[in-house]
């Protein structure tokens, strides 16, 4: 049975994956009334002598961040204080894991301000999901007997980010904001400076552009420390109750990271966490390295992931829930972490995660090797019951076995690349912007036919195939890839997919795969029915 598979637009970057949850609850905590009154109320107590606890959770942004670009600066406003400062930025990672990480890296330090950073790291959730997360954070932090102070900084990037999504869940509940897309705009304007003054690339600051976030930070809070100072201050926050809910699903109130290194079985041994820097994410862990090896984690609530250690040297697993079409994570496409959620707004009862390392295969060595897991992401459980969920066909029998066959690069042919003209100092970094431009190629018009255009074949030394070398184009575009291959004769074809950037796929011109944020992981798509003739791209 013949298939195609065209119009494939991918780009060569690193990896980082971002994944979604919710539980129901029902909120009767308090909340502030005035915006920034609960940072009067801490600045109050530590104006007094008063211990301030001082927690950044943010990304890559916060975490390079020094003292969380006000540490010092508490210390000085505070001298009669004993001030701690705790920075728990995690690059690569937005409010889809930091709601997990909350207790474990906010609430564990019992703190009493909380500064918030993932305007650019949720970038690519939708609102529904943003709000969501940051509703979530937001409210369970408001929701302990001691609630903190809550500061949300709204980090810039070159061509903007979506402000909105956060910016209402502040307003809403009437927190703080340090909108410093303005603050970079202003002083860029003010001093005729490009934006490389002040950033290493699109969205990361340098050294003077932390600088300008600590600034604008301390220019926000100031005249909150002045009233804290003045002769009428309050020493308490004031409360009402919450308003409802922005979100429309149920806020996921109970997520956590739960170690696996109590989960030991004969294949499975207690492992240190990673030597290099970001092993501090790691309260131990667990490895396995013989292919075929399983792991079955019963578990119960409504959403299951995976948080895990990336090596170069590594190889990789299958993952699923209730034996569902499972995920093939490739744990060696770069050195660090990830995590991925195999199982999200499941029915709220008993349910089985699996963990399978792949048969070994020659075809594709890559995929064989130690694998190394650090937590379980659990959420849901204070609404699940104890009734099992069915079972389905991917068996953990079925995932030690499954071996597909690679399509080889020199099977492909491409066509591009295309792109869209921006003025120099516009020019993006990646074709993110454009990733539902529709360039010539595309299906989803009446004329539309891959015979009018000039395909040419593509030469890698490997099944993976950078088209940014290939074409030798360093400006952001796109390209479309297709290719034919025997799928055997009846029966049902599983798909998988492994890219590293934007892109789309087609099956018989119907859109079945939309990548439009950067990083994702090897994606399986079906089980799907044969056809005699298959056209994928």
């Amino acid at each position: 049975m013949p298939f195609s598979i065209n119009n494939f637009p991918i780009y060569s970057c690193n990896w980082v994956s971002l994944f979604f949850a919710w539980i129901g609850c029902v909120c009767t905590v308090v909340a502030s009334q005035e915006p920034g009154s609960d940072v009067v109320a801490a600045f109050s107590r530590a104006t007094k002598g008063e211990p301030l606890r001082y927690v950044a959770i943010g990304g890559s942004i916060t975490q390079a961040s020094s003292s969380g670009w006000i540490g010092d600066w508490l210390d000085e406003q505070f001298p009669k204080s004993e001030i701690s400062v705790v920075n728990s930025g995690m690059s690569g990672t937005g409010s889809s894991l930091g709601i997990f990480r909350i207790d474990r890296d906010i609430i564990s330090h019992a703190p009493d301000l909380v500064v918030i950073e993932y305007c650019v790291n949720d970038g690519g959730l939708t609102d529904e999901q943003a709000i969501l997360y940051m509703e979530t954070l937001v409210v369970r932090l408001k929701s302990l007997p001691h609630p903190p102070a809550i500061v949300i900084v709204e980090a810039a990037a070159r061509r903007g980010v979506n402000l909105q999504r956060h910016r209402r869940i502040a307003r809403h509940y009437g927190l703080v904001e340090a909108d410093m897309q303005a603050a970079v705009e202003a002083h860029l304007s003010e001093h005729g400076e490009d934006w490389n003054v002040l950033f290493s690339d699109d969205v990361h600051p340098n050294r003077a552009g932390h600088a300008l976030y600590a600034e604008t930070l301390r220019n926000t809070l100031r005249p909150l420390l002045n009233r804290a100072r003045s002769k009428d201050r309050a020493t308490a926050t004031p409360l009402v109750p919450l308003p409802p809910p922005l979100s429309t699903k149920p806020l996921l109130l109970d997520a956590r990271l739960v170690p696996l290194q109590a989960y030991i079985t004969p294949d499975w041994k207690t492992g240190a966490p990673p030597s290099a820097w970001w092993g501090r994410f790691f309260q131990g862990a667990i490895t396995a390295e013989a292919p075929g090896t399983a792991l079955r984690l019963p578990v119960r609530g409504t959403t299951f992931g995976l948080f895990y250690a990336r090596d170069t040297d590594n190889g990789s697993f299958l993952v699923n829930v209730d034996d569902s079409v499972p995920s093939h994570v490739y744990a060696n496409t770069r050195d660090g972490f990830s995590y991925l959620l195999a199982g999200v707004d499941l029915p709220a009862r008993e349910h089985m995660l699996n963990v399978v390392l792949p048969a070994e295969s020659e075809i594709d060595p890559s995929r064989n090797g130690s694998v190394t897991l650090g937590y379980l992401l659990l959420a849901g459980e204070t609404q699940a019951t104890r009734e099992p969920s069915p079972q389905g066909t991917f068996t953990p029998e079925v995932l030690r076995d499954l071996n597909l066959v690679p399509v080889p690069a020199d099977a492909w042919s491409w066509t591009g690349p295309f792109s869209l003209s921006y003025p120099k100092e516009q020019m993006p970094i990646d074709a993110r912007a454009d990733t539902f431009t529709k360039f010539a190629p595309e299906p989803g018009d009446a004329n539309f036919s891959l015979d009018r255009f000039t395909w040419k074949p593509v030469s890698a030394e490997s099944n993976l195939v950078d088209f940014r070398t290939l074409i030798g184009e360093k400006k952001p575009s796109f390209v479309y890839a297709r290719t034919e291959f025997d799928g055997g004769s009846g029966g049902q074809a599983l798909l998988s997919i492994t890219v590293d950037y934007y892109c789309q796929l087609w099956l018989n011109g119907e859109r079945i795969i939309i990548f439009d944020g950067p990083h994702p992981r090897p994606h399986f798509s079906g089980p799907t029915e044969s056809r005699s003739k298959r056209v994928l791209h």
